[in-house]
């Protein structure tokens, strides 16, 4: 199981990744992703939207304990990313930079105010069979998933 103090410190080097590529970043937002549509500073702002999913995970827990409850309608991943990208156009890649560091000390702030036991919490994954705690869907959705972005983003501004 993941302990808030691994997840802390995956988002930390998260942080510190995004500091040492900055300058780069910086220089190459526009450049492509070798997959797919989007630009570096669309995977920016797609990170930049995400940067804080402890609000995220806790609405689950919620929904786990109020089954009663109408669940929100899904929405479609492509459509929430690029709603993501399109909320955020007007951003420079310096403020998106910006949103996922302030995202992300939000982040480890509200995890520091989680109790053991909401942490060790076992939820449905929903999206495949199987379960994982709070604790590790905070870091599946936080920095693994942003992980994944900045090998994108790296790869693109070695291109």
């Amino acid at each position: 199981m993941t302990t808030r103090e691994e997840f802390i410190a995956a988002v930390q080097q998260v942080d510190e990744r995004l500091a040492a590529l900055r300058e780069q970043i910086v220089a190459g937002g526009e450049k492509p992703l070798q997959e797919g549509t989007w630009r570096v500073r669309d995977a920016l702002s797609h990170l930049a939207a995400r940067s804080n999913g402890v609000a995220r995970v806790l609405a689950r827990v919620e929904a786990a304990d109020n089954p009663s409850a109408t669940p929100p309608a899904p929405r479609n991943i492509d459509e929430i990313n690029a709603g993501q990208v399109e909320e955020r156009t007007d951003r420079s890649v310096e403020e998106l930079l910006d949103e996922i560091a302030a995202g992300h000390a939000a982040a480890i702030e509200a995890a520091r105010g989680l109790d053991d036991e909401t942490l060790a919490r076992s939820l449905p994954l929903g999206f495949r069979p199987g379960d994982a705690t709070v604790a590790e869907l905070l870091a599946m959705g936080g920095p693994r998933h942003d992980g994944n972005h900045l090998d994108q983003v790296e790869a693109a501004l070695k291109a």
